[in-house]
């Protein structure tokens, strides 16, 4: 944690200048930034004893891509794998309007690194239609764009049935429409690109922490569609891309934790295409809130596909945020092409937070989860169930 906090103060220190709150215009050029900060804590109540992936389980992850995993060998209090600082800046040319933006943000307090997440330029090509060059978030879900933030969402950490997945980033180009239909807003954007994950964070949990593999998502093509009216709004989402992952160094044997050589076409190579499908709606109504999404992936000629969802109801009360939801996630077996039908993943998690706004840009977070290890019998790595009690505090600047 001193190291951290350490090199969150060189960070800061070196990027302020560059991240300013407050607006500045020099030589032509306007100059903004933003920022925003989590600290976090969490503890694991109860859950299934094993020794996973290098960790000491009962295990609970909180985000598969950034490979935070809360686990027992910890101790008694571990400092949230999630508490992190990020900054946000933009330059933009007064007469051409064109503007560039970055995020970078620092994370893991035990080995702390700091992470390029944003980077495109952006160009109003009229009032309706901005075209964006550059890396953006892939925006599969209803948080994508605002994952990092944590004060933008009503959790302290995301639900890892259905966000945090082996890519989140792209470097491409996207097309950004927005205009109104009668008494709707109607936001649409269509994207192209790749990326390319040299040691997946995501991998690394199911493979072994010590691990390396790459992931390459080739010829992402996608686009989103939103509709927003009063008190509702409707969102989907449809992505595709092929993909390939290589296991470098190898993957853990579960029996003697310990690297050996990787015998899946799945991590040796093989491209596979796939087809992302989501969906969410969202009503907001007075103190009330019921949000709930939808995942499928479809992966022609692969023996599995993913299913996830998620369903919360929140009610507001003065400066309380109370919130109950539920998420899971199946991996369904494709028997006609070899699947496994007691060989694949599936965790159901229940999950209960208490939010206090402490003012316009900070919160407080309470939150306890209990997820339950459906998966098959023959599944490996098996995380077990774990119920986890977390806090945080978030900000924005």
């Amino acid at each position: 944690m001193i190291q951290f906090l350490r090199t969150s103060l060189c960070f800061a220190i070196f990027t302020a200048p560059l991240f300013a709150q407050a607006e500045s215009t020099v030589g032509g050029f306007t100059l903004s930034g933003s920022g925003f900060a989590t600290v976090g804590a969490g503890h694991i109540v109860s859950g299934t004893p094993a020794f996973i992936s290098g960790k000491r389980c009962p295990c609970f992850v909180p985000d598969f891509a950034q490979e935070d995993v809360y686990h027992s060998g910890a101790g008694y209090l571990q400092i949230a794998p999630s508490t992190k600082l990020g900054l946000q800046g933009t330059v933009t040319h007064a007469e051409s309007r064109v503007a560039l933006t970055s995020q970078f943000v620092l994370r893991d307090v035990d080995q702390p690194h700091i992470t390029l997440e944003l980077l495109f330029a952006s160009y109003p090509i009229n009032d309706s239609l901005t075209l964006h060059i550059g890396r953006k978030r892939i925006p599969m879900f209803y948080y994508s764009d605002v994952q990092d933030v944590s004060f933008a969402l009503p959790w302290t950490h995301l639900p890892p049935q259905l966000y945090g997945w082996e890519a989140v980033n792209y470097n491409g180009i996207s097309v950004q429409h927005n205009t109104q239909l009668g008494d709707w807003d109607v936001s649409s954007n269509l994207f192209a690109g790749k990326e390319q994950v040299s040691n997946s964070g995501y991998w690394a949990i199911y493979n072994g922490e010590v691990s390396k593999t790459t992931v390459q998502w080739d010829h992402i093509l996608g686009g989103n569609v939103t509709l927003h009216q009063d008190w509702f709004e409707a969102r989907i989402a449809y992505i595709q891309s092929d993909t390939s992952r290589v296991a470098r160094n190898g993957v853990i044997n579960p029996a003697t934790q310990t690297l050996q050589a990787a015998s899946n076409p799945f991590l040796l190579g093989q491209i596979t295409q796939q087809r992302i499908y989501t969906s969410a709606l969202n009503f907001d109504f007075e103190s009330w809130v019921v949000l709930g999404e939808l995942l499928y992936i479809s992966r022609p000629g692969a023996t599995f596909n993913d299913f996830a969802d998620r369903l919360a109801l929140t009610h507001r009360i003065d400066n309380w945020e109370i919130s109950a939801g539920i998420s899971e996630y199946i991996g369904k077996s494709n028997n006609a092409l070899g699947g496994d039908p007691q060989g694949q993943e599936s965790h159901l998690n229940r999950a209960m937070t208490v939010r206090y706004f402490l003012s316009a840009n900070s919160d407080l977070k309470l939150q306890l989860d209990a997820q339950r290890d459906l998966s098959g019998t023959n599944w490996q790595p098996k995380f077990g169930n774990v119920t986890l009690l977390s806090v945080a505090y978030d900000k924005v600047f």
